[in-house]
């Protein structure tokens, strides 16, 4: 379970954002990772080298890092959120090629492409390869999606056809089903809408709307398909932010609308799947703000250029996890 999204702000600050679902403990936290990092595949244990800085949420396993969510110097940011069920990937590694197991796949996407169409040109030289082999121990089933400087957003779901790029125009993604059956779905919900029902007579009788009843319909559990409805319908309706600040504030009010609290989606082990953090990805600013589940404080990062010309290893920044407060008095 996870849900993401793009949103520009008047100032034409691009963002991309995400909370992220998850029984498993990730114990990701922001993260930057330089130029030329170099990490091992999991797969083929062959050595590979970014070519640009990522910035993220990052969890080191053995010598690696894995990047749930991210951006780069340039602005190319990326998510990666769970297809149970649906992600086919290839089943035997194609030579000549570069071959990763999922997990692999936002470094290699962040490390060396600069921005969209760099990234739909490259492509054809990956294949994700359906393995145990990745630092989980499992193969993972995860679609992805990626948003650059320009606020173009597409998404990438390995559904057994290669790694095709589709725009995602409505600007949302969240777990199976298929962005494509997300989309057809917002059919059945063209009628809600934000303002209140007027007076209707039925027969001699008039009926008085009882209160305010905006948003008649909309879906409010924690489903991926309600969650995909409720992120699009409030980003579509949503005051548009004025500046980059503003569209943070606004952004974390619409995560925090699908935001899963402990204990409300169980799995059959009794683990509760819950929102372990939210990020938001400021790709004008190259500015990242995190949110823990246990501190709604939220933190800021920056990627600075004296970061990426002078930072040559890897850094994690830990945040506080139990929550603070501000004393007004």
């Amino acid at each position: 379970m996870c849900t993401s999204l793009s949103l520009g702000a008047l100032d034409g600050s691009k963002f991309l954002a995400r909370t992220m679902d998850f029984a498993f403990e990730l114990n990701g936290q922001p993260t930057f990772l330089p130029e030329n990092y170099e990490w091992i595949s999991s797969f083929d244990k062959k050595t590979y080298t970014t070519d640009y800085a990522i910035m993220g949420t990052g969890a080191k396993y053995g010598n690696n890092y894995m990047v749930a969510d991210g951006f780069n110097e340039y602005g190319l940011s990326a998510a990666e959120l769970y297809f149970v069920n649906a992600a086919k990937y290839d089943d035997e590694p194609t030579a000549g090629k570069t071959n990763l197991v999922s997990e692999e796949f936002i470094l290699w996407a962040l490390g060396n492409n600069k921005n969209i169409e760099e990234l739909r040109k490259n492509l054809e030289n990956v294949r994700i390869i359906e393995s145990d082999a990745g630092v989980m121990g499992q193969n993972q089933p995860l679609h992805f999606i990626f948003s650059d400087a320009t606020g173009a957003t597409y998404v990438l779901e390995p559904e057994g056809d290669g790694l095709i790029l589709e725009e995602d125009k409505v600007g949302v993604m969240t777990n199976t089903p298929d962005y494509d059956w997300h989309k057809t779905n917002l059919a059945n919900y063209l009628g809600t809408q934000t303002t209140g029902f007027k007076a209707k007579k039925f027969g001699d009788e008039e009926v008085i709307p009882a209160g305010s009843n905006g948003t008649f319909r909309l879906p409010g559990g924690f489903t991926a398909v309600d969650r995909f409805v409720r992120t699009a319908f409030i980003r579509n309706e949503i005051e548009e932010p004025k500046d980059a600040q503003q569209a943070v504030n606004t952004i974390l009010h619409i995560l925090d609308s699908v935001t899963v609290p402990r204990g409300i989606n169980m799995k059959d082990n009794g683990e509760p799947s819950y929102t372990q953090y939210q990020t938001v990805l400021d790709l004008t600013n190259k500015i990242m703000y995190y949110v823990p589940y246990g501190n709604r404080t939220v933190f800021e990062l920056k990627m600075t250029d004296d970061m990426i010309k002078n930072q040559k290893e890897p850094k994690e920044f830990e945040v506080a996890l139990k929550q603070e407060f501000s004393s007004l008095n």
